[in-house]
């Protein structure tokens, strides 16, 4: 029987991972050729960049990333290069990103990918809003659903208490050049929540003064010995 949970366990670390990545894109040397040059998907998805040989990089049009050998916006070096490098980015705000190979854009090796709102889970709202709140500050959701956080008003962030999640016009550790900092600016984000879990927040810019708020994320899955499948 322990045999049995410890495999139910390992197969849902495996299928995490593998969902994770939602779109992968090849970088070719044979041809310069970007294996999809035009795409659509949900926001709060995931992209991998991968270079199966050539001198590469992925650069986006309007400069919120330039990326090879890791993206810039988390400290890589976005430089061309013709090492096998793969990178990520998670895009959350929706809209049409174009971008190109530095070295190869004169040969057409272009792309664009246009983040749209998510049809197939539940998304949700929690507003920032003028009053220094978060509405609403307490909200339960399932696991797999999507939250859209967006800033109504006033010089507002989100970070988490274990600062695994810091967002305002983007978010830490997505691979994108955007401020994660509290900002006056409008900010409207996607995020994706895959794990159980209770993710208390706040606004570093007013977390004194009340600007708090908490996820909780819970499942209607069975379990099976006392294990959460």
């Amino acid at each position: 029987m322990h045999d049995y949970n410890e495999l139910i366990v390992w197969l849902v670390f495996l299928i995490d991972q593998i969902l994770r990545v939602n779109h992968l894109v090849i970088l070719s040397a044979v041809t310069d050729f970007c294996s999809w040059q035009k795409r659509e998907f949900y926001s709060s998805n995931t992209v991998r960049w991968t270079n199966t040989g050539g001198l590469h990089n992925v650069r986006a049009d309007d400069g919120s990333f330039r990326c090879a050998q890791g993206c810039e916006g988390t400290g890589g070096n976005g430089a061309p290069s013709e090492e096998l490098w793969s990178f990520e980015i998670t895009f959350r705000t929706l809209g049409t990103k174009t971008y190109f190979c530095e070295p190869h854009i004169g040969f057409g090796m272009q792309g664009s990918i246009t983040v749209i709102k998510p049809t197939s889970v539940t998304v949700h709202e929690v507003r920032a809003t003028d009053t220094n709140s978060f509405q609403p500050d307490d909200l339960t959701i399932m696991r797999g659903d999507v939250v859209r956080f967006i800033n109504g008003g006033g010089e507002h962030n989100i970070n988490s208490v274990d600062n695994s999640l810091i967002c305002s016009q983007g978010c830490v550790g997505d691979g994108i050049n955007a401020s994660s900092s509290p900002t006056g600016f409008p900010w409207d984000i996607y995020i994706k929540f895959d794990q159980v879990a209770e993710i208390p927040y706040f606004c570093q810019a007013h977390e004194l003064t009340g600007s708090q708020g908490i996820i909780r994320v819970i499942t209607d899955a069975l379990f099976v010995d006392g294990f959460e499948p």
